[in-house]
């Protein structure tokens, strides 16, 4: 898959001129394909019922999903998001790696069965009490009750949403599949200074210690584990996909910069993420608008 280039000189360039013009044109940039999909959903008349969006870990399907759920809706149509996180079989009985580890990246974590009866009672249009999972505990929580109709959308967000089996459970001509990202490599002196997946881990160190309870020596110790996860359950089928996001923000670096400076961890590997950050200037978590895929990954206090 081509990547997307950005000099980081450009970067603060824009950030010095007008940071505020610079964080409304990124915002817009991102949302402005989100809006592209749910006017191909308008344009199909009805034969697309079920959206599918994958992509690997900290690439913003939770947000993303809720983004298009809501432009959906603005196009006439009801929507339902769902997360396939949310049918994580329990803690205790997630898959290990050899190492004796659990894995979370694996399609075994997840439970179809339950989720293959969730889904087939909403298209017959039954109430169902669907699951959320606690990943403090470990485990399923069912407090919600969804039913749907005819006119309903149903997104389904996950690492494994391209996964074949899914085809086994939902009408998959009636599918559209989406493949997101940060798909951009950002350049230093001419230099590939920064790549994709970098800025991934970024995002996953903030999101996990703010909303996970995981240090940032746990989310660099499992992270090579994390990427061989991807390489192994998600790219085998990201040619399957019709649409791609870019879910990179051309600001968001500028905000990390600032965040990770006020963050304290003696390893050399976190020294190294804020030796690297150093070159961008600050924007400040402040300026990032309310209703940004970047609030998935930055503390909101």
């Amino acid at each position: 898959m081509t990547q997307d280039k950005l000099n980081l000189e450009n970067i603060n360039s824009q950030a010095k001129e007008n940071y505020s013009k610079f964080v409304l044109d990124s915002e817009n940039k991102y949302k402005n394909q989100i809006l592209n999909i749910s006017k191909k959903i308008k344009d199909s008349h009805g034969q697309i019922r079920f959206v599918l969006i994958a992509g690997p870990s900290s690439s913003g399907k939770t947000t993303t999903s809720k983004i298009l759920e809501k432009a959906i809706e603005n196009e006439g149509f009801d929507a339902l998001a769902l997360s396939i996180d949310d049918f994580f079989v329990e803690r205790e009985e997630t898959p290990k790696w050899e190492n004796g580890e659990y894995n979370f990246e694996t399609a075994d974590a997840v439970d179809w069965t339950l989720m293959a009866k969730c889904l087939s009672e909403l298209i017959k249009g039954k109430e169902v009490l669907l699951p959320t999972f606690n990943f403090l505990t470990g485990k399923k929580e069912f407090n919600t009750k969804k039913s749907i109709d005819e006119n309903t959308i149903i997104v389904i967000e996950g690492l494994h949403a391209l996964n074949p089996i899914l085809d086994n459970i939902i009408p998959v001509r009636q599918a559209l599949k989406v493949y997101i990202s940060t798909n951009t490599n950002i350049y230093y002196n001419n230099k590939l200074y920064y790549s994709n997946e970098e800025i991934r881990l970024y995002r996953r160190i903030i999101r996990d210690l703010y909303n996970r309870g995981a240090s940032i020596d746990d989310t660099l110790k499992i992270w090579e584990r994390v990427r061989n996860g991807e390489r192994l359950y998600i790219d085998p089928f990201v040619e399957t996909a019709e649409y791609t996001v870019n879910t990179f923000h051309d600001y968001e670096l500028c905000v990390y910069k600032d965040l990770f400076l006020n963050l304290k961890n003696d390893t050399k590997s976190f020294k190294d993420i804020v030796t690297k950050l150093t070159p961008f200037e600050d924007i400040h978590k402040s300026a990032v608008p309310n209703d940004s895929l970047l609030n998935e990954f930055i503390p909101q206090n």
